[in-house]
């Protein structure tokens, strides 16, 4: 067989491979039928194959590139997904070629999204709850480094660095007794902690409780921790005012009960030993009485159900009536109580039986302090929108060091002194709490060895305060 036949033929079969049967048939019966030269039908065969081919690889190239462009729009779907942009689709142009997955993906971005914002909801509101909470809270890890803490931790510890979470907490918190604690409650299931004070920068006392995370969750501990300060300080008053209460009471009882005791075994008779020991008992029976009467004024002052009727009252009548319940007494120490007058009348918003108890205690106080022949001193005028009251004394003075406490219950500048003169250390206590109840302030100025001068603030009536 000639080649260029051989040539036709095989080209014949791989036309047959390549299109079918169909195809093939049709080129051998435009050969033979239409009496087509074999060369010419081998000529059209290969330029049909050529137009084939081309057509057949520009459409597998747009294939692959419409293909390619879906798998890319796909591709970036996850990968916004990943970033937590869940709003992102795959275009719809894209879709056909790969369904379903854009379906999948789709799906995916929901859930995801609904995961996400019920993960960020839960997160918001454990981060206010721990926010709101007058505790501090503090969680870490194994290896005592912050994983979180509240606002309440950062007052409580003073922590001030924003970037303290990933820190170890001992880099925050300086104190041995914490981190000891911490450990131990890593090391075991139990609760542990007590009471530590922290020095730097103002001293305060913490209660602390340290508990450990189940080690197969996530091993850590959680540290709370809140500030007792204020309830130590009450309970130091609180034993305090009792210890000094006890005392007061005894001193008197214990004085009485010797001189009945005297009395009893045989002084009765001695007409001058009687006197004297019955003029002591007198006294401390008044120095009780007074001690008695002043607790309980302290106690109705301090309670929360007592109420004072304010309402305008004129000071000058307050100031008389109380220089006429001090004038014997002073005039015995040979001293002289002066009251100044305001160029026109006052009228204050008060209660008069408190005026009357504050300037009581004040006029009382300056008189047992001043020396023979010194002078104490009433006055009152307008001030800063107000009424300011003074009592001044050219007494002993107070040191600077003891002004600060000066107004607590049974705080003494000279005990032996006050005790002698008979005071029971809760005048001025008595004072501010009244002063308070009114609605004014108190304050204290002295020089030793020169005198003091209390001055009271009080508030004028509206009608009056306006003009």
């Amino acid at each position: 067989m000639p080649s260029r036949q051989r040539t036709f033929w095989n080209l014949i079969l791989l036309f047959v491979a390549t299109y079918g049967p169909l195809a093939a048939a049709g080129v051998l019966v435009a050969v033979f039928a239409l009496d087509i030269p074999a060369s010419t039908a081998l000529a059209g065969l290969l330029l049909f194959s050529a137009l084939a081919l081309a057509a057949t690889v520009w459409s597998a190239s747009i294939f692959a590139l419409r293909f390619s462009g879906s798998v890319a729009a796909a591709e970036a779907a996850l990968g916004r997904v990943s970033k937590g942009d869940f709003e992102g689709r795959i275009p719809v142009e894209h879709r056909d070629l790969i369904e379903p997955v854009p379906a999948a993906v789709d799906a995916m971005q929901r859930y995801l999204q609904t995961r996400f914002a019920e993960l960020q909801a839960n997160r918001d509101q454990l981060r206010t709850v721990l926010d709101s909470m007058v505790e501090g809270v503090v969680a870490v890890d194994s290896a005592q480094r912050v994983l979180l803490l509240n606002d309440a931790a950062c007052r409580l510890f003073r922590i001030q660095d924003p970037g303290a979470v990933g820190r170890p907490l001992w880099e925050l918190v300086r104190s041995p007794q914490l981190h000891e604690w911490v450990a131990a409650a890593l090391k075991t299931s139990e609760p542990v902690g007590g009471e530590f004070e922290l020095i730097a920068p103002a001293s305060r006392t913490l209660s602390v409780r340290v508990a450990g995370l189940p080690a197969d969750a996530a091993p850590g501990a959680i540290v709370v921790a809140s500030d007792i300060s204020q309830l130590r300080r009450l309970e130091s008053v609180r034993q305090e005012f009792v210890a000094n209460a006890s005392h007061e009471l005894k001193t008197p009882l214990a004085s009485i009960k010797a001189c009945v005791e005297t009395l009893l075994d045989g002084a009765l008779d001695d007409v001058e030993v009687r006197v004297r020991f019955l003029q002591m008992i007198a006294e401390q029976s008044e120095r009780l009485d007074r001690l008695v009467r002043d607790l309980l004024s302290l106690t109705r002052i301090e309670s929360e159900g007592m109420k004072t009727d304010l309402h305008s009252v004129p000071l000058a009548e307050i100031v008389t009536v109380c220089r006429e319940r001090h004038r014997q007494n002073a005039e015995r120490q040979r001293m002289q109580l002066v009251t100044q007058l305001p160029p026109e009348p006052i009228i204050v918003l008060g209660d008069e039986e408190a005026l009357e108890q504050i300037l009581d205690n004040l006029v009382d106080n300056a008189i047992k302090y001043t020396n023979e022949g010194g002078t104490v001193t009433i006055r009152w005028q307008l001030h800063e929108g107000g009424c300011l009251l003074e009592v001044e004394d050219t007494g002993i003075g107070i040191p600077q060091s003891h002004l600060p406490r000066i107004f607590e219950r049974f705080y003494r500048v000279d005990k032996a002194r006050s005790r002698e003169l008979g005071g029971t250390g809760l005048g001025l206590s008595i004072v501010k709490h009244l002063v308070q109840a009114v609605g004014g302030s108190v304050s204290v100025n002295s020089r030793l060895g020169k005198g003091t001068l209390f001055a009271v603030q009080l508030r004028l009536p509206e009608s009056l305060a306006t003009r």
